[in-house]
């Protein structure tokens, strides 16, 4: 009986520590990604006409652009939730369980599909990636956020918006398609 409590006891001790170090991981990487971003943006009041959508789904989250595996772990950005992706003339609207992201057309750079998003892996391209710019006080920094649809017959149509924002040369694709 006193060995099977010293495993027990010994089972949670271990449990508990590898929360704490997984806490303690995400909690620096916050910290890391700090200057990377003011404020996000707030969603309008008038967002503009829809353009497509609503598509319903589930938000991947959201990665540095150019690497796949870099979530970002700022709230809303860095948590998956379902939710909603609607493309108004002003920008993209994700409506999540406990949050809004809005994408402002002038901070938009493209919208296209990738197998892996955040460390997450689906075959044929079924996530539906929006690269788009954040500033702060690290300066410009793009982000690739991602959303998987539950149909992804749409995904085509998705592709073709264009936001008003130039990707940089050195970020034209994710270490995930480059591969």
């Amino acid at each position: 009986m006193t060995q099977d409590i010293w495993t027990v006891i010994f089972v949670i001790a271990v449990l508990l520590g590898l929360i704490g170090l997984m806490t303690l991981g995400w909690r620096n990487r916050s910290r890391s990604q700090a200057g990377l971003f003011g404020d996000l943006p707030a969603p309008p009041a008038d967002p503009g006409e829809i353009v497509l959508g609503p598509l319903s789904g589930v938000y991947i989250g959201s990665t540095i652009a150019g690497d796949w595996q870099a979530r970002i772990a700022r709230p809303p950005l860095g948590h998956r939730s379902a939710g909603t992706l609607t493309a108004h003339t002003d920008g993209l609207r994700l409506d999540l369980a406990d949050a809004t992201i809005w994408i402002p057309r002038a901070d938009l750079v493209d919208v296209r599909r990738a197998s892996a998003l955040a460390n997450k892996t689906v075959p044929g391209g079924g996530i539906l990636v929006a690269r788009w710019q954040v500033t702060g006080a690290d300066g410009r920094t793009l982000v690739d956020s991602g959303f998987r649809a539950d149909d992804k017959d749409g995904y085509p149509r998705w592709e073709t918006l264009r936001g008003d924002a130039a990707p940089t040369p050195d970020t034209d694709s994710t270490t995930e398609e480059k591969q």
